[in-house]
């Protein structure tokens, strides 16, 4: 179906849904008489000229020039795409500049990005065992009976003078707790710091720091007594000569 629509010079065709208006050209400078579209298209038909004068005029209000394509069909709605006009005049170079830098970042911005795989922790199982992850330590358990005298290997001991329910952990500053000491030393050292022990039969129970202390080694009932809650307690030296022992607390949760 084709709609006419008259004009000072001459009918416009216009066919029934074709969103292109055509008219039939009349004198220059003639605005009395013009065609007038009403409706949806006159919108898209504004915006499609407004978008032709920009991408025309690249110097406009001094901005750098796009080029916008909008599609309206019955299914979709409009949808824009970004191209950049680059001005190669050599007064401007700037510009071209900041345009790229605009084209850049678009294609940045709407580029599809991959998720992260989920890291899956690796299971705890063993038995006599000591993990603390913040600070590195996965370390085997041994056993020093209360009363031995005889000079510690570079394991981690469970101590056998430790009172009830009370876990009592010793390693040496330089090697199997060192991070133990170092985190220390530096500050990094924070209560609520996770550990996890496996007993001789494979239970593990997390516990976390709640406290610690520097003391001469003769000062040990703090560290040696008996808790009313399942706990543990870490030690190690401190000092330049090994004088001193860090204690540290930790209570099951």
């Amino acid at each position: 179906m084709v709609a006419e629509v008259p004009d000072r010079h001459g009918p416009s065709v216009h066919k029934a849904g074709d969103d292109r208006v055509v008219a039939r050209p009349g004198a220059a400078g003639d605005g009395v008489g013009m065609p007038q579209i009403r409706g949806p298209r006159a919108h898209w038909a504004l915006v499609g000229a407004l978008a032709l004068t920009i991408a025309s005029s690249p110097g406009v209000l001094g901005a750098p020039a796009m080029s916008v394509e909008l599609r309206a069909t019955r299914d979709a709605g409009a949808w824009p795409t970004l191209t950049a006009i680059l001005d190669r005049s050599g007064a401007t170079p700037y510009r071209e500049r900041a345009r790229v830098a605009a084209v850049a970042e678009f294609i940045a911005a709407h580029r599809h990005v991959a998720k992260p795989k989920a890291v899956h922790a690796r299971p705890l199982v063993g038995r006599n065992h000591l993990w603390i992850p913040s600070l590195g330590i996965d370390r085997s358990v041994g056993f020093y009976f209360c009363g031995r005298t005889s000079a510690l290997a570079n394991i981690v001991y469970r101590w056998g003078c430790g009172g009830w329910n009370n876990v009592y952990l010793l390693g040496h500053a330089y090697g199997v707790f060192k991070a133990l000491h170092d985190a220390y030393t530096s500050g990094r050292l924070r209560k609520g710091m996770v550990a996890y022990y496996a007993d001789a039969r494979g239970r593990i129970t997390r516990y976390r720091v709640t406290a610690w202390q520097v003391v001469w080694p003769w000062n040990s009932a703090w560290a040696m007594a008996a808790q009313p809650v399942p706990s543990m307690t870490l030690q190690t030296c401190m000092g330049s000569n090994s004088q001193y022992r860090l204690d540290v607390r930790l209570v099951s949760f």
